[in-house]
Order: C-alpha cells, then structure tokens, then sequence
C-alpha cells in the first residue's frame, strides 16, 4: 500500500520545519546569554565613570583582575632567574578586596 503524497508530507516540509524549531531554538540561547550579560553588567556599575577634575573610574569584574594577576604570573615564571626577585613573599590565590577592580586614570584633553 503506497502512502498518498498529501498524507505523508514531503522532505522539504519536514527539512523546513526543522530549521523553524532550530532557528527558535538559537534565538532563545541568543536570548538567555544576552539578558545573563545584561544582568552582569547591571550588577559591576558602570564600565567608566567620572570623578571630576579630569579623573574617571573604570570597573572591571574581579574575575578580569584574577586573569591579568595570572598574565603576571605567568610572565614571571618566563622570566630568567636574575630578573625575579627572591625575596618576594609568596602569592596567595584569594583576595579580600570587593567584586571588582577599580583603575583610576586622568585624562588631559590637552595630551592628545
């Protein structure tokens, strides 16, 4: 018994259907990664912020911090043996200051 053509569909209802729940699918992951940025963002403060007299804040998560101290590390670890210094006193892998590090930097239009 051979099934009618209008019964069973064709491959390309079926190719297309599945591209329609794929495509959904990946809107919805776009979705939930941009509001988890979104929500991170909120929660750091502002990126840059003025203090006044030419002076502004920039806040980075601590997470940036943690990977800029393993750039040093690693750097140092690279380094010949006459360039570290011997007395320094071991690292410890936590710290107790806030969620983010704070560079202050003054920017002087007359600079540029």
């Amino acid at each position: 018994m051979q099934i009618p053509e209008e019964e069973h569909g064709s491959v390309e209802d079926t190719l297309s259907a599945l591209q329609r729940v794929l495509t959904t699918t990946e809107v919805e992951a776009i979705t939930q990664v941009n509001g988890a940025f979104a929500i991170c963002i909120a929660e750091s403060g502002p990126v840059m912020q003025y203090l006044g007299a030419g002076y502004y804040v920039k806040r980075a998560p601590l997470s940036v911090k943690r990977m800029l101290e393993l750039r040093v590390s690693a750097a140092k670890e690279k380094a010949p043996p006459s360039q570290k210094n011997q007395t320094a006193e071991p690292e410890h892998g936590h710290t107790t200051e806030g969620d983010t590090i704070e560079i202050i930097e003054r920017y002087d239009s007359s600079d540029e």
